[in-house]
């Protein structure tokens, strides 16, 4: 038989070191008697400035120093990984649910609730990882620790389980001008993966974002099955929003926006294109009369309707509303402080009250700190509708009215029994109906014609 010179079989399984095994077992050993002293500071820290004091050279003595800093930073390390292991192990043996039941109490609390217990230990931090957690995000209370990426990752995580979001800083004081330290950026996310993420979304509120550097249409774009929008001191883009509300979001029930000074010009097909709305916001813009008449014309189902702070229409608007199908279902009006209302506007709408007509309004507010404008002009004395808003409390008793006024010096003729601002119902007719104020209009129908208005 010939010979074959078949090469030699070499062996898998790697040669054992006996020299790392006898590091690692003398490594074992040095920390183990290190680690049972009870004071061990004192020993290494000699036996340290030993090794220095034999050391002949200046930069081999800091290479031992910087070999030490290292080996304690190591150690540190070391120590917090185990004891985050050893605490994970102690919750996993006394921890009574499972991660499935964790990970649902985790999803009924809030989200500052659930970034602390992700804070904890690794067992509730991989279950607070999940994305139900993220289904309900509220950042308006932890503003000052919430930066843009931190939002953004919360979205990413949440994913198709994401319903509502909350975010900015909620106005204190009064103060519209409180800016949030989150920009428009954070909502990036929405579109990220096809726009999977706001597919399902159903409310967004946002107060006082930074919105200069960043269009917030594309984020909505991607929420069509938006139902819910708040958006309070956006910078801008609002008419815009308007209109990718009118093109995608066709679900949106509640809308309240609110803007001091910027005016509107383009909304008229907002009520047509969102059928299903029912209460309706619009604070503080510049709207015409005519562009309301448009507006609310055809919202056949709005409920709820509050223009309050706008600084331009007069209140004309209210004729063509009553005349259409929406008075019939409306429950709450506020026109609260809008600075040209004019009050024979307000007079021939609560006369239609008394008429019998807003059948289903039971809730008016038409204060104003300024008063009521007659034609005269916006920076002349002004009035309040008394007689009408003491005969709407007295005959339309299911209706609550406001009606609060600045004093007496700002009207015509004597007020000494002007009502004090109370939102109580009863304090608020009570008050109404001592009034001793009353109006008297011309005959004339044109609004220029009735400047001779008089208590």
């Amino acid at each position: 038989m010939a010979n074959l010179n078949l090469p030699k079989r070499r062996c898998l399984a790697p040669p054992f070191d006996t020299t790392a095994a006898t590091a690692t077992t003398s490594l074992d050993r040095f920390l183990e008697s290190a680690l049972a002293m009870e004071d061990f500071s004192i020993p290494i820290g000699l036996s340290l400035e030993r090794i220095l004091d034999s050391t002949p050279l200046q930069s081999d003595k800091e290479s031992i120093l910087d070999g030490a800093t290292r080996l304690a930073s190591a150690l540190m390390d070391v120590s917090t990984r185990s004891m985050r292991k050893l605490a994970t192990a102690h919750n996993l043996s006394v921890w009574p649910l499972t991660a499935d039941l964790t990970i649902k109490v985790f999803s009924m609390l809030d989200t500052e609730s659930v970034c602390f217990a992700a804070a904890t230990c690794s067992l509730f931090s991989r279950c607070a990882s999940d994305s139900l957690c993220y289904a309900n995000i509220d950042l308006t209370r932890s503003v000052a620790k919430v930066t843009n990426p931190i939002v953004s990752t919360m979205i990413q995580r949440a994913g198709k389980n994401l319903q509502s979001i909350k975010l900015g800083r909620l106005p204190q004081d009064n103060s519209r001008f409180d800016k949030s330290p989150l920009t428009g950026s954070c909502l990036a996310a929405l579109v990220s993966d096809g726009g999977a993420a706001g597919l399902l979304l159903q409310k967004l509120h946002l107060h006082n974002l930074k919105m200069k550097d960043y269009n917030p249409c594309l984020a909505l774009s991607a929420c069509k099955n938006l139902y819910e929008l708040e958006i309070i001191g956006m910078d801008g883009w609002l008419e815009l929003i308007l209109t990718v509300i009118s093109q995608n979001c066709h679900s949106i029930e509640r809308l309240c926006l609110e803007a001091f000074g910027e005016c509107l010009y383009h909304v008229e097909g907002l009520t047509k294109s969102c059928p299903l709305l029912s209460s309706l916001s619009l604070r503080g813009f510049g709207i015409g009369d005519d562009i309301l008449s448009n507006l609310i014309k055809g919202a056949q189902g709005l409920k709820y309707l509050d223009l309050s702070g706008s600084i331009i229409f007069s209140g004309s608007f209210l004729r063509d509303f009553g005349k259409g199908g929406g008075a019939n279902s409306l429950e709450s009006l506020i026109l609260r402080d809008c600075i040209n209302l004019r009050a024979r506007e307000v007079s021939l709408f609560l006369s239609a009250v008394l008429y019998g007509d807003w059948k289903q309004l039971r809730y008016v507010d038409i204060s104003n700190r300024k008063g009521l404008v007659v034609p005269r002009g916006s920076s002349g004395p002004r009035t309040r509708c008394a007689i009408e808003v003491s005969q709407v409390l007295q005959r339309r008793p299911d209706i609550r009215l406001i009606a609060d006024y600045p004093p007496e010096i700002c009207f015509y003729g004597d007020c000494t029994n002007s009502p004090s601002p109370s939102s109580d119902t009863d304090s608020s007719s009570s008050s109404c109906d001592t009034l001793s104020c009353s109006l008297v209009y011309s005959s004339s129908s044109s609004d220029e014609e009735d400047s001779h208005l008089m208590v």
